[in-house]
Protein backbone atom coordinates (compact mmCIF):
# COMPACT_ATOMS: atom_id res chain seq x y z
CA UNK A 1 0.00 0.00 0.00
CA UNK A 2 3.01 2.02 0.69
CA UNK A 3 4.66 1.72 -2.40
CA UNK A 4 1.23 3.05 -4.26
CA UNK A 5 1.11 5.89 -2.37
CA UNK A 6 4.79 6.89 -3.38
CA UNK A 7 4.03 5.79 -6.87
CA UNK A 8 1.19 8.33 -7.02
CA UNK A 9 2.96 10.76 -5.44
CA UNK A 10 5.39 10.31 -7.95
CA UNK A 11 3.31 10.43 -10.84
CA UNK A 12 1.18 13.78 -9.65
CA UNK A 13 4.80 15.44 -8.72
CA UNK A 14 5.37 14.82 -12.72
CA UNK A 15 1.95 15.37 -14.01
CA UNK A 16 2.18 19.06 -12.41
CA UNK A 17 5.84 19.77 -13.49
CA UNK A 18 4.53 18.94 -17.11
CA UNK A 19 1.56 20.94 -16.87
CA UNK A 20 2.64 23.43 -14.62
CA UNK A 21 1.37 26.61 -17.23
CA UNK A 22 3.32 29.61 -15.75
CA UNK A 23 6.66 27.47 -16.60
CA UNK A 24 5.85 26.61 -19.54
CA UNK A 25 4.38 30.65 -20.63
CA UNK A 26 7.70 31.22 -18.93
CA UNK A 27 9.71 28.93 -21.44
CA UNK A 28 7.59 30.45 -24.41
CA UNK A 29 9.18 33.94 -23.35
CA UNK A 30 6.10 35.57 -21.66
CA UNK A 31 7.43 38.36 -19.86
CA UNK A 32 4.36 38.21 -16.92
CA UNK A 33 5.13 34.39 -16.21
CA UNK A 34 8.69 34.61 -15.79
CA UNK A 35 8.09 37.74 -13.43
CA UNK A 36 5.70 35.53 -11.76
CA UNK A 37 8.62 32.75 -11.10
CA UNK A 38 10.94 35.12 -10.18
CA UNK A 39 8.74 36.24 -7.77
CA UNK A 40 8.61 33.00 -6.04
CA UNK A 41 12.19 33.31 -5.35
CA UNK A 42 14.24 29.38 -5.30
CA UNK A 43 10.78 27.77 -5.65
CA UNK A 44 10.65 29.60 -9.02
CA UNK A 45 13.39 28.45 -10.35
CA UNK A 46 12.69 24.73 -9.08
CA UNK A 47 9.61 24.95 -11.32
CA UNK A 48 11.64 26.06 -14.30
CA UNK A 49 13.98 22.86 -13.77
CA UNK A 50 11.16 20.53 -12.91
CA UNK A 51 9.35 21.32 -16.60
CA UNK A 52 12.78 20.90 -17.97
CA UNK A 53 13.20 17.44 -16.64
CA UNK A 54 9.60 16.30 -17.07
CA UNK A 55 8.50 18.08 -20.47
CA UNK A 56 10.49 18.35 -23.71
CA UNK A 57 10.80 22.18 -24.98
CA UNK A 58 13.45 24.10 -26.42
CA UNK A 59 16.82 23.92 -24.97
CA UNK A 60 17.68 27.30 -26.09
CA UNK A 61 14.02 29.47 -25.03
CA UNK A 62 14.31 26.79 -21.61
CA UNK A 63 17.84 28.69 -21.04
CA UNK A 64 16.92 31.96 -21.99
CA UNK A 65 13.95 31.69 -19.28
CA UNK A 66 15.67 30.26 -16.24
CA UNK A 67 18.28 32.97 -16.73
CA UNK A 68 15.57 35.39 -16.51
CA UNK A 69 14.30 33.79 -13.51
CA UNK A 70 17.83 33.22 -11.92
CA UNK A 71 18.94 36.11 -13.19
CA UNK A 72 22.11 35.02 -13.75
CA UNK A 73 23.89 33.48 -17.03
CA UNK A 74 24.19 30.28 -17.43
CA UNK A 75 21.54 29.13 -14.78
CA UNK A 76 20.56 25.99 -16.38
CA UNK A 77 23.80 24.22 -14.78
CA UNK A 78 23.76 26.68 -11.69
CA UNK A 79 20.04 26.26 -10.55
CA UNK A 80 20.76 29.08 -8.09
CA UNK A 81 18.49 32.18 -7.74
CA UNK A 82 19.90 35.46 -7.38
CA UNK A 83 18.57 38.54 -5.41
CA UNK A 84 19.42 42.01 -7.17
CA UNK A 85 17.83 44.08 -4.56
CA UNK A 86 19.39 44.26 -0.68
CA UNK A 87 16.40 45.05 1.09
CA UNK A 88 14.73 42.06 -0.23
CA UNK A 89 17.60 40.10 0.31
CA UNK A 90 18.00 40.78 4.10
CA UNK A 91 14.12 39.69 4.48
CA UNK A 92 14.55 36.57 3.27
CA UNK A 93 18.24 36.15 5.35
CA UNK A 94 15.81 36.91 8.11
CA UNK A 95 12.79 34.92 7.12
CA UNK A 96 15.60 31.49 6.54
CA UNK A 97 18.02 32.44 9.50
CA UNK A 98 20.45 32.23 6.70
CA UNK A 99 23.34 34.76 5.84
CA UNK A 100 23.88 36.44 2.87
CA UNK A 101 26.62 35.05 0.58
CA UNK A 102 27.04 38.74 -1.98
CA UNK A 103 28.80 38.63 -5.35
CA UNK A 104 29.81 42.48 -6.12
CA UNK A 105 31.31 42.27 -9.48
CA UNK A 106 31.59 44.70 -12.86
CA UNK A 107 29.00 44.35 -15.20
CA UNK A 108 26.54 42.08 -14.26
CA UNK A 109 26.12 38.28 -13.61
CA UNK A 110 22.75 37.78 -16.01
CA UNK A 111 25.08 38.78 -18.88
CA UNK A 112 27.57 37.14 -21.11
CA UNK A 113 29.96 40.07 -21.24
CA UNK A 114 30.25 40.54 -17.11
CA UNK A 115 33.84 40.60 -16.04
CA UNK A 116 35.97 37.82 -16.83
CA UNK A 117 36.44 36.21 -12.96
CA UNK A 118 32.31 36.12 -12.64
CA UNK A 119 32.48 34.33 -15.80
CA UNK A 120 35.03 31.88 -14.38
CA UNK A 121 32.82 31.85 -11.24
CA UNK A 122 29.68 30.40 -13.01
CA UNK A 123 31.29 28.03 -14.98
CA UNK A 124 33.86 26.66 -12.87
CA UNK A 125 32.23 27.08 -9.05
CA UNK A 126 28.36 27.87 -9.34
CA UNK A 127 27.77 24.78 -11.82
CA UNK A 128 29.70 22.49 -9.65
CA UNK A 129 27.13 20.22 -8.21
CA UNK A 130 28.46 20.45 -4.45
CA UNK A 131 29.10 23.68 -4.70
CA UNK A 132 25.29 24.62 -6.07
CA UNK A 133 23.67 22.22 -3.28
CA UNK A 134 25.49 23.94 -0.40
CA UNK A 135 24.80 27.50 -1.35
CA UNK A 136 20.83 26.50 -2.48
CA UNK A 137 20.69 24.75 1.24
CA UNK A 138 22.87 27.92 3.42
CA UNK A 139 22.97 31.16 2.19
CA UNK A 140 20.64 34.12 0.60
CA UNK A 141 22.47 34.92 -2.73
CA UNK A 142 22.39 38.42 -3.97
CA UNK A 143 25.02 40.05 -6.64
CA UNK A 144 25.27 43.80 -7.04
CA UNK A 145 27.85 45.90 -9.72
CA UNK A 146 30.81 47.81 -8.44
CA UNK A 147 30.64 49.74 -12.15
CA UNK A 148 30.42 48.65 -15.68
CA UNK A 149 32.41 46.55 -17.52
CA UNK A 150 34.91 47.80 -19.39
CA UNK A 151 34.54 46.29 -23.42
CA UNK A 152 36.84 46.08 -26.44
CA UNK A 153 36.00 44.86 -29.83
CA UNK A 154 38.54 44.49 -32.22
CA UNK A 155 37.34 44.21 -36.12
CA UNK A 156 39.70 42.96 -38.32
CA UNK A 157 37.70 44.18 -41.12
CA UNK A 158 37.47 41.02 -43.14
CA UNK A 159 33.80 40.34 -41.11
CA UNK A 160 36.00 38.94 -38.43
CA UNK A 161 35.18 40.52 -34.91
CA UNK A 162 36.99 39.63 -31.22
CA UNK A 163 35.07 40.85 -28.25
CA UNK A 164 36.60 40.77 -25.43
CA UNK A 165 36.58 42.52 -21.37
CA UNK A 166 39.72 44.07 -19.65
CA UNK A 167 40.73 44.76 -16.21
CA UNK A 168 37.89 43.85 -13.05
CA UNK A 169 37.68 41.52 -10.40
CA UNK A 170 34.85 39.86 -8.14
CA UNK A 171 34.20 39.21 -4.46
CA UNK A 172 32.07 37.30 -2.23
CA UNK A 173 31.22 38.61 0.20
CA UNK A 174 29.33 37.48 3.84
CA UNK A 175 26.78 39.35 5.42
CA UNK A 176 24.57 38.57 8.32
CA UNK A 177 20.78 38.99 7.50
CA UNK A 178 21.22 43.03 8.38
CA UNK A 179 24.02 43.52 5.64
CA UNK A 180 26.95 43.75 8.15
CA UNK A 181 30.54 42.21 6.49
CA UNK A 182 31.85 39.26 8.25
CA UNK A 183 34.16 37.84 5.50
CA UNK A 184 35.31 38.11 1.95
CA UNK A 185 36.83 35.79 -0.44
CA UNK A 186 38.50 37.88 -3.12
CA UNK A 187 38.72 36.91 -6.52
CA UNK A 188 38.32 33.23 -8.57
CA UNK A 189 39.36 30.14 -5.91
CA UNK A 190 39.69 26.42 -7.12
CA UNK A 191 36.36 24.56 -6.74
CA UNK A 192 37.22 22.59 -3.38
CA UNK A 193 38.80 25.49 -1.84
CA UNK A 194 35.42 27.82 -2.67
CA UNK A 195 33.32 24.81 -1.21
CA UNK A 196 35.95 24.74 1.91
CA UNK A 197 35.89 28.56 2.54
CA UNK A 198 32.15 29.08 2.38
CA UNK A 199 31.66 26.94 4.50
CA UNK A 200 33.70 28.47 6.84
CA UNK A 201 31.79 31.53 5.94
CA UNK A 202 28.27 29.84 6.90
CA UNK A 203 30.52 28.05 10.74
CA UNK A 204 31.37 32.16 11.08
CA UNK A 205 27.88 33.43 10.44
CA UNK A 206 26.41 30.84 12.75
CA UNK A 207 28.84 31.83 15.89
CA UNK A 208 28.18 35.04 15.27
CA UNK A 209 24.55 34.15 16.26
CA UNK A 210 25.75 33.19 19.90
CA UNK A 211 27.69 36.84 20.29
CA UNK A 212 26.15 39.58 22.44
CA UNK A 213 26.52 43.00 21.13
CA UNK A 214 29.02 44.00 23.13
CA UNK A 215 31.19 40.76 22.10
CA UNK A 216 30.56 41.39 18.49
CA UNK A 217 32.95 43.55 17.28
CA UNK A 218 36.12 41.93 19.38
CA UNK A 219 35.09 38.90 18.53
CA UNK A 220 35.02 39.08 14.84
CA UNK A 221 38.40 40.82 14.90
CA UNK A 222 40.05 38.08 16.86
CA UNK A 223 38.58 35.29 14.14
CA UNK A 224 40.35 37.70 11.41
CA UNK A 225 43.66 38.40 13.40
CA UNK A 226 43.88 34.07 13.97
CA UNK A 227 43.97 33.91 10.22
CA UNK A 228 46.22 36.81 9.31
CA UNK A 229 48.43 34.97 11.68
CA UNK A 230 48.02 31.51 10.47
CA UNK A 231 48.62 32.84 7.07
CA UNK A 232 52.52 33.55 8.08
CA UNK A 233 52.08 36.78 6.44
CA UNK A 234 51.32 39.31 9.78
CA UNK A 235 54.24 41.35 8.10
CA UNK A 236 52.33 42.26 4.65
CA UNK A 237 50.54 45.26 3.94
CA UNK A 238 48.53 46.16 0.58
CA UNK A 239 50.64 47.69 -2.05
CA UNK A 240 49.18 51.28 -2.53
CA UNK A 241 49.13 52.57 -5.91
CA UNK A 242 47.86 56.27 -6.58
CA UNK A 243 46.16 55.87 -8.70
CA UNK A 244 46.11 52.00 -9.83
CA UNK A 245 45.84 51.01 -13.47
CA UNK A 246 44.92 48.04 -15.55
CA UNK A 247 48.81 47.00 -15.69
CA UNK A 248 49.11 47.13 -12.45
CA UNK A 249 45.35 45.37 -11.30
CA UNK A 250 45.96 41.89 -13.84
CA UNK A 251 48.40 40.14 -11.57
CA UNK A 252 46.10 40.59 -8.96
CA UNK A 253 42.90 39.15 -11.37
CA UNK A 254 44.34 36.28 -11.86
CA UNK A 255 43.42 33.84 -14.32
CA UNK A 256 40.90 36.69 -15.47
CA UNK A 257 44.11 38.77 -15.95
CA UNK A 258 45.42 35.54 -17.80
CA UNK A 259 42.54 35.38 -20.27
CA UNK A 260 42.81 39.28 -21.20
CA UNK A 261 46.67 39.80 -20.83
CA UNK A 262 47.17 39.28 -24.40
CA UNK A 263 44.59 41.92 -25.37
CA UNK A 264 46.39 44.44 -23.15
CA UNK A 265 49.63 44.45 -24.96
CA UNK A 266 48.20 44.02 -28.51
CA UNK A 267 45.66 46.68 -27.94
CA UNK A 268 46.87 50.47 -28.08
CA UNK A 269 45.78 52.58 -26.04
CA UNK A 270 49.03 55.01 -26.20
CA UNK A 271 50.41 53.78 -22.81
CA UNK A 272 54.40 54.46 -22.45
CA UNK A 273 54.86 50.92 -20.72
CA UNK A 274 52.70 48.14 -20.52
CA UNK A 275 54.12 45.27 -17.77
CA UNK A 276 53.33 41.65 -19.08
CA UNK A 277 51.69 39.78 -16.63
CA UNK A 278 53.73 37.45 -15.01
CA UNK A 279 52.67 33.82 -14.11
CA UNK A 280 51.91 33.46 -10.05
CA UNK A 281 53.54 31.01 -8.30
CA UNK A 282 54.44 27.34 -9.73
CA UNK A 283 52.17 24.72 -8.67
CA UNK A 284 52.84 21.31 -8.63
CA UNK A 285 51.28 19.04 -10.98
CA UNK A 286 50.45 16.57 -8.78
CA UNK A 287 47.74 18.64 -7.42
CA UNK A 288 44.62 17.53 -9.01
CA UNK A 289 42.60 17.10 -6.14
CA UNK A 290 43.04 21.23 -5.64
CA UNK A 291 41.96 22.10 -9.04
CA UNK A 292 39.51 19.41 -10.13
CA UNK A 293 36.92 20.22 -12.24
CA UNK A 294 33.44 18.47 -11.64
CA UNK A 295 31.26 16.53 -14.82
CA UNK A 296 28.94 19.37 -15.04
CA UNK A 297 30.91 22.60 -15.29
CA UNK A 298 33.05 20.48 -18.01
CA UNK A 299 30.22 20.62 -19.91
CA UNK A 300 29.30 23.96 -19.17
CA UNK A 301 33.19 24.65 -20.80
CA UNK A 302 32.71 22.85 -23.54
CA UNK A 303 29.65 23.92 -24.51
CA UNK A 304 31.34 27.83 -24.22
CA UNK A 305 34.36 27.14 -25.86
CA UNK A 306 32.94 26.54 -29.31
CA UNK A 307 34.36 24.35 -31.99
CA UNK A 308 37.87 24.57 -33.68
CA UNK A 309 39.92 24.83 -30.69
CA UNK A 310 41.48 22.74 -28.25
CA UNK A 311 39.60 22.61 -25.28
CA UNK A 312 41.49 20.05 -23.48
CA UNK A 313 44.09 22.10 -23.86
CA UNK A 314 42.36 24.90 -22.40
CA UNK A 315 40.59 23.10 -19.66
CA UNK A 316 44.37 22.11 -19.02
CA UNK A 317 45.85 25.13 -18.54
CA UNK A 318 43.17 26.68 -17.03
CA UNK A 319 43.79 24.02 -13.65
CA UNK A 320 46.94 25.38 -13.41
CA UNK A 321 45.88 28.73 -13.26
CA UNK A 322 43.10 28.27 -10.68
CA UNK A 323 45.44 26.35 -8.67
CA UNK A 324 47.78 29.57 -8.40
CA UNK A 325 44.89 31.74 -8.17
CA UNK A 326 43.87 29.99 -5.19
CA UNK A 327 47.03 29.98 -3.18
CA UNK A 328 47.55 34.11 -4.75
CA UNK A 329 44.04 35.02 -3.18
CA UNK A 330 44.25 33.29 -0.03
CA UNK A 331 47.83 33.82 1.51
CA UNK A 332 48.18 37.56 -0.24
CA UNK A 333 45.16 39.35 -0.82
CA UNK A 334 42.93 37.88 1.63
CA UNK A 335 45.59 38.55 4.83
CA UNK A 336 45.17 42.15 3.70
CA UNK A 337 41.33 41.10 4.24
CA UNK A 338 41.51 39.94 7.52
CA UNK A 339 43.98 42.59 8.63
CA UNK A 340 41.49 45.45 7.48
CA UNK A 341 38.81 43.49 9.64
CA UNK A 342 41.53 43.54 12.80
CA UNK A 343 41.81 47.25 12.16
CA UNK A 344 38.29 48.29 12.11
CA UNK A 345 36.27 47.44 14.81
CA UNK A 346 33.10 48.13 13.42
CA UNK A 347 33.36 47.49 9.71
CA UNK A 348 30.70 48.54 7.24
CA UNK A 349 30.08 47.30 3.65
CA UNK A 350 30.88 50.26 2.19
CA UNK A 351 33.96 51.00 3.93
CA UNK A 352 35.20 47.60 3.10
CA UNK A 353 34.11 47.43 -0.58
CA UNK A 354 36.54 50.24 -1.44
CA UNK A 355 39.13 48.90 0.60
CA UNK A 356 38.87 45.69 -1.21
CA UNK A 357 38.75 47.41 -4.94
CA UNK A 358 40.76 50.54 -4.44
CA UNK A 359 44.04 48.86 -2.08
CA UNK A 360 43.28 44.76 -2.79
CA UNK A 361 42.21 44.72 -6.26
CA UNK A 362 43.93 47.96 -7.25
CA UNK A 363 41.00 49.01 -9.43
CA UNK A 364 39.81 52.37 -7.52
CA UNK A 365 36.14 53.96 -8.45
CA UNK A 366 38.29 57.14 -8.53
CA UNK A 367 40.31 56.30 -12.01
CA UNK A 368 37.20 55.97 -14.16
CA UNK A 369 39.22 55.13 -16.45
CA UNK A 370 41.56 52.40 -14.92
CA UNK A 371 44.58 53.40 -16.20
CA UNK A 372 43.92 53.05 -19.76
CA UNK A 373 44.04 56.62 -20.57
CA UNK A 374 46.96 58.30 -19.40
CA UNK A 375 47.82 61.62 -20.51
CA UNK A 376 50.94 62.17 -20.91
CA UNK A 377 51.10 60.15 -24.32
CA UNK A 378 50.14 61.01 -28.11
CA UNK A 379 48.26 58.24 -30.25
CA UNK A 380 48.20 60.19 -33.30
CA UNK A 381 44.48 59.00 -33.16
CA UNK A 382 41.77 61.69 -33.59
CA UNK A 383 41.07 63.43 -30.11
CA UNK A 384 43.03 59.99 -28.92
CA UNK A 385 40.41 57.80 -29.83
CA UNK A 386 38.26 58.67 -26.99
CA UNK A 387 34.60 59.46 -26.91
CA UNK A 388 32.18 59.96 -24.52
CA UNK A 389 28.09 59.71 -24.12
CA UNK A 390 26.51 63.12 -24.17
CA UNK A 391 24.67 61.76 -21.24
CA UNK A 392 28.34 61.42 -19.36
CA UNK A 393 28.90 65.25 -19.55
CA UNK A 394 26.01 66.30 -18.12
Amino acid sequence: MRSLVLLSLLLTTSLSAATDPVALRAVSGDAAAIAQLRVLGQRGVDRLVALHGNTKVDERAYRSAIDRVCRQRDCAWSQLYWYTDLAAAKAAAHAQHRPILSLRLLGNLDDDMSCANSRFFRTILYSNREISAYLRENFILYWSSERPVPKVTIDFGDGRVLHRTLTGNSAHYLLDENGNPLDVLPGLYAPVAFLANVRDMRNLYDDSKTWTPRERAGHLQLYHMERWKRAGRGDRVARLLSPATAWDAAPRAGVKGMAEIPMLTKVSFGTSAARLMERVANVAKDETDLTKIDDRSLELIRAKHGQGSDVDAAIANLRGMLAADTLRNEYELRTQIHRWFFDNEKPSFEALNAFVYNDVFLTPRSDEWLGLMPRDTFTAIEGEGIVVADTMRR
